[in-house]
């Protein structure tokens, strides 16, 4: 599952060493995980586009890899980690356990994992859309600026590691993030809105077409 999710969003045919550091948030310590008992599968069905029997097998394999019921960012680490054994950090990760922490406790429920999930794997375009504009959004300001998308950059490119190409240069990653703002950036303001952001991709085929990655894999 979490390969796919990986893949979906990483969506970058350029692989790349980065020896940049524009790392600048506080790092997130991952607290003693709590046990936690999901709601109703009945519930779970209703917010997610997963049958009840897709659900239980989730659920049975979620909880073989995490007995008290959620994932600590130490643990989601540790499943890129082994996802990707060339990776010179494990950043990337945190952005995207983040994404899934909708409630932000630090800590990855099933049922937000699930809802996750079922926003990447069978969401709609929009729902999609939104998702990625969540991971980007690093310091969740609610825009997205050229160091947030150097950031998600440097780490996507670091979590592939350092053996598969070139290094990359703090020129070019500025450059990459100048392109998109000034591609996405309609008012001229500096930053991407989320308003900007749906509007420019859903107006763009390639964008929307290359969201296929995300299709369900059950």
């Amino acid at each position: 599952m979490i390969r796919t999710l990986v893949y979906g969003v990483l969506n970058d045919s350029e692989v790349h060493e980065i020896k940049l550091n524009v790392d600048c948030e506080p790092e997130i310590e991952s607290p003693p995980l709590p046990r936690y008992r999901p709601p109703s599968i009945e519930l779970i069905c209703k917010q997610t586009k997963f049958t009840r029997k897709e659900i239980q097998i989730m659920y049975r394999a979620f909880k073989q890899g995490c007995p008290n019921g959620t994932i600590g960012l130490d643990q989601f680490q540790d499943i890129y980690i082994q996802l990707f054994p060339h990776g010179i950090n494990s950043k990337y990760a945190e952005y995207v356990f983040r994404t899934f922490d909708s409630d932000g406790d630090r800590i990855i429920s099933f049922e937000e994992f699930v809802n996750g999930l079922s926003i990447i794997s069978r969401g709609s375009v929009l729902e999609k859309l939104n998702w990625i504009y969540t991971l980007y959004d690093v310091d969740r300001q609610g825009v997205i600026g050229h160091l947030e998308l150097m950031k998600i950059s440097q780490s996507m490119f670091d979590l592939i590691g350092n053996n598969l190409g070139p290094p990359v240069s703090y020129q070019y990653l500025l450059e990459h993030a100048s392109t998109i703002v000034q591609r996405m950036d309609a008012n001229k303001d500096g930053v991407i809105t989320r308003e900007e952001f749906l509007d420019a991709c859903t107006n763009d085929d390639s964008i929307c077409e290359s969201l296929d990655s995300f299709d369900t894999w059950f």
